[in-house]
């Protein structure tokens, strides 16, 4: 992530008026505005385009004013708190794993009647749905994140392969083992790495289970579904990495988080990473023109992870239609656009290429990201979108470490697990 010095806008925003109210201000003009609040999390380059973004729709709504606040601390307890002293944002940026619980608990506003009609066209069914419940749009998509597989060049030369170009053409999840095994003999390390961030990210894992055919929850995204052997299968292929020292102990779901799978790779103990975008600016300023990209693995179906943010107003907010606007302001093709240059983002805009985009650097690689982000299932988004999920996805990290390290079998993992899921939908 590129990240620009403090701008003048940027310091206005932590003020609490965009630049075009602090212009009013400074002119003698009435301040009596209807001020907005959009929190971010602290990305310098995300919070300068919001910032910049907001000042052109407050320039077309005179007696108005945006300011981009920081989310501190860990998101739902920060959230929660001021949820109830009713001083929460009017505007929210929020993952598909966070909405759910706040769209079915009343702390978020439909938005339906601010979108335009023709915005539905330009998402695909399972990015919509991130935001969409039967009684109203709670949230818009705005980018994307999923994970590739990265490679070191000089370990595939050296072991002979020529890694797929084309998702079709993905490596299943034998080849891919196939393929793994050569590489821990080349690094004399492990194989590959695992984006995870933290234990929050445990989800990220779940692909893993829809590649097999499997799925977390059921079609309703709330039945548990981790008992069927398909679910059990993909627990399996994953204990498997640990039990032929495929990928480092240091790797793990729950306790392998942060930039664990960039050093692995940077420093070459793994010769492979399925990862996200973020990746690019840590392993080019390691290692520049030394690794490349294939899709990610596949086996009976494709499936990828679900990153990115949705935009959503809050029950807080004083003025909410104002609010619902400007989120779909900001959620207009060319302000998605924008944003997506500027942060290096993926587009949640079906209509939107990498050359559209016009990414500063490796315009294929972000393509290829953009394509992957079609293999997400419409039932994994239910998923980790549902009004569980929070607490489905803290169990989920217990129970997958314990299986990757062997502690529990792939049958003992499956079972425990689905006590402890069930334990918390049947509520």
């Amino acid at each position: 992530m590129r990240r620009p010095t403090i701008a003048r806008r940027q310091i206005l925003a932590v003020a609490g008026i965009s630049a075009v109210g602090a212009l009013a201000a400074c002119n003698g003009e009435s301040t009596d505005t209807q001020h907005l609040r959009l929190s971010s999390w602290n990305i310098p380059a995300d919070l300068e385009s919001y910032q910049e973004i907001a000042d052109a729709f407050v320039a077309d709504h005179p007696g108005t004013s945006v300011s981009v606040e920081v989310t501190t601390g860990q998101f739902h307890q920060w959230f929660i708190t001021r949820l109830a002293a009713d001083l929460a944002p009017d505007i929210i940026r929020i993952t598909p794993q966070q909405i759910g619980r706040y769209a079915a608990n009343g702390s978020l506003i439909d938005l339906a009647d601010a979108v335009p009609p023709e915005y539905r066209e330009d998402w695909s069914e399972p990015f919509w749905a991130i935001g969409q419940r039967e009684n109203g749009l709670f949230g818009i998509f705005q980018h994307t994140d999923n994970f590739i597989t990265f490679y070191d060049k000089q370990v595939m030369e050296q072991i002979g392969v020529e890694p797929p170009e084309r998702i079709e053409d993905a490596w299943t999840w034998e080849e891919f083992l196939e393929v793994a095994d050569e590489v821990k003999k080349a690094t004399g390390h492990y194989a590959f790495s695992y984006g995870w961030s933290g234990p929050d990210t445990a989800y990220r894992w779940m692909p893993i289970i829809y590649q097999n055919g499997g799925a977390f929850l059921g079609q309703d995204g709330l039945t548990p579904s981790m008992d069927t052997e398909e679910a059990i299968g993909a627990l399996e292929f994953g204990r498997r990495w640990y039990a032929d020292g495929l990928v480092s102990t240091s790797n793990m779901s729950k306790f392998g988080g942060g930039h664990v799978d960039f050093d692995l790779f940077t420093t070459g103990q793994v010769g492979m990473a399925l990862t996200n975008p973020e990746a690019i600016a840590a392993f080019d300023e390691a290692r520049p023109g030394e690794w490349g990209v294939a899709p990610m693995i596949r086996n009976s179906a494709e499936a990828s992870d679900l990153g990115g943010n949705a935009l959503a107003v809050t029950k807080s907010s004083k003025h909410r239609e104002l609010a619902a606007e400007l989120v779909a302001y900001l959620t207009s093709r060319k302000n998605i656009r924008s944003f997506c240059h500027d942060g290096n983002w993926i587009p949640s805009r079906t209509s939107l290429t990498a050359e559209d985009i016009g990414y500063a650097d490796h315009e294929d690689v972000m393509q290829m990201f953009i394509d992957q982000g079609t293999t997400i299932p419409l039932s994994m988004v239910k998923a980790q979108s549902g009004e569980f999920f929070s607490s489905l996805n803290a169990m989920f990290a217990d129970y997958l470490d314990l299986c990757l390290l062997g502690e529990l079998t792939p049958q003992e993992t499956s079972q425990q697990m689905m006590e402890a899921m069930l334990s918390v939908t049947s509520r």
